[in-house]
């Protein structure tokens, strides 16, 4: 464990325990009772928890609805104070935890913007320095000068997460806020985080999109029924873990499809990259295969060649709201195409049995070798990943000419004297 003069967090044996009882004179009942009867029962939100975080790291925190996370964020933001234990936090700490939380809602947006700063140490003049980048990234237009009660859960988002990321904290808590608003937003959301890691700002990211965690994170907290079960900076392997052994999902057997569907390896096409793959494999990605235009498989095309992927799912139970989604990967591992079902348009639930979901798409790519990344998540609730495979396959693109940058756009030149 860090020292404390190194960390922006320290966590040392905290627990929180709540009194609840069966009814809500039960309370009344107790407290006047000359015999010290006791008429409720401990709930252990959180069991001797420590941890700490490095001034810069970013941490995701991966657990099920109960497993403790938003009682251990309200403690480190003060919300809440722990049941025993010791909580240090170093430096100014914005967050955003239940959507909403300390906006006054008969405040207009500009108002509670200033109540906002107020609250993190802010004087008025300070955060006048601060409010056009705050407005302007939260975009919400003439509603800023609207009471925040006539806000959607939208607009909520994006005036909250604005405020805090825009008054430069040292250390940042998301509490599952990113999860409201459109892709868009999310998006640019997650490239300003990217930012404050780069400026140095310790962020605390609790999510259910395991795939965030892994993109975004440095080192991942798992946690379980109030306990820290792991805390390691190997993120991909703790995730696996967290897959397998929390969700407690595993896959039912499926029955047999037909052979040449069967759950396949592209070991030796993928050359010296191993396939990594996770998740409860409620449905599994059994195959893919590519076919050019003219219904040939193959997995060598060119540029601008129209592809159709063909994926084989087995199924082996209900499940419902399922999205798949696949990235193009250069060797550097940039993304530099992808979709899902979900962008598309196209919703869909599974029943138990063998399913064929195709993509087809142009592939205005450059030269070069790319990896599929494929994955299905069941958003039914609580995201679940069912089936991840990183990378699964390799394509290959070669003909065409050489161009700057991924996007095959080949410009036509014309050279015209005009003088």
């Amino acid at each position: 464990m860090n020292a404390v003069n190194e960390s922006a967090i320290s966590v040392r044996n905290v627990s929180k325990v709540y009194r609840l009882y069966n009814k809500p004179v039960d309370r009344l009942v107790e407290a006047l009772s000359l015999f010290g009867k006791h008429r409720h029962h401990d709930f252990h939100a959180l069991t001797d928890v420590s941890f700490s975080v490095e001034k810069g790291q970013t941490v995701g925190i991966l657990g099920k609805n109960g497993a403790g996370k938003s009682t251990l964020l309200k403690i480190l933001t003060g919300v809440l104070t722990p049941s025993s234990g010791e909580v240090t936090v170093v430096g100014r700490v914005a967050s955003l935890l239940e959507l909403g939380a300390g906006f006054n809602p008969d405040y207009t947006g500009v108002e509670n913007i200033y109540f906002q700063g107020s609250l993190m140490g802010y004087s008025h003049a300070e955060m006048q320095t601060r409010i056009a980048a705050i407005l302007e990234f939260a975009d919400i237009g003439d509603f800023v000068n609207q009471p925040v009660r006539m806000y959607s859960s939208g607009m909520f988002a994006r005036l909250a997460f604005s405020v805090a990321i825009n008054v430069e904290p040292d250390v940042l808590i998301v509490d599952e806020a990113l999860s409201v608003g459109d892709a868009g937003f999310q998006l640019k959301c997650m490239l300003k985080m990217k930012h404050m890691q780069e400026r140095g700002t310790t962020i605390l990211f609790v999510s259910h999109d395991t795939q965030s965690v892994i993109r975004f994170c440095q080192a991942v907290i798992v946690m379980q029924n109030g306990q820290i079960i792991d805390y390691s900076t190997d993120v991909l392997t703790a995730t696996k873990n967290y897959e397998k052994k929390v969700r407690n999902s595993s896959a039912v057997a499926a029955p047999a499809v037909e052979e040449q569907h069967l759950d396949m390896s592209y070991d030796k096409e993928l050359g010296d990259i191993s396939e990594v793959r996770f998740g409860s494999g409620a449905a599994k990605i059994n195959a893919v295969d590519f076919y050019s235009a003219d219904g040939t498989q193959t997995n060598h095309f060119e540029p601008t060649e129209d592809v159709n992927m063909h994926c084989y799912v087995q199924s082996a139970t209900a499940l419902k709201e399922v999205v798949m989604g696949y990235s193009l990967r250069d060797a550097k591992g940039v993304d530099v195409a992808g979709d899902n079902t979900l962008l598309a348009g196209c919703k869909f639930d599974l029943d138990a049995g063998a399913y064929k979901i195709s993509f087809s798409f142009p592939l205005n790519v450059a030269p070069g070798e790319y990896f599929l990344f494929i994955g299905m998540a069941s958003l039914d609730g609580e995201r679940v990943e069912l089936d991840q495979r990183w990378p699964m396959r390799k394509i290959s693109v070669s003909g065409g000419r050489q161009i700057v940058g991924v996007a095959y756009c080949p410009s036509t030149v014309n050279v015209v004297k005009v003088a």
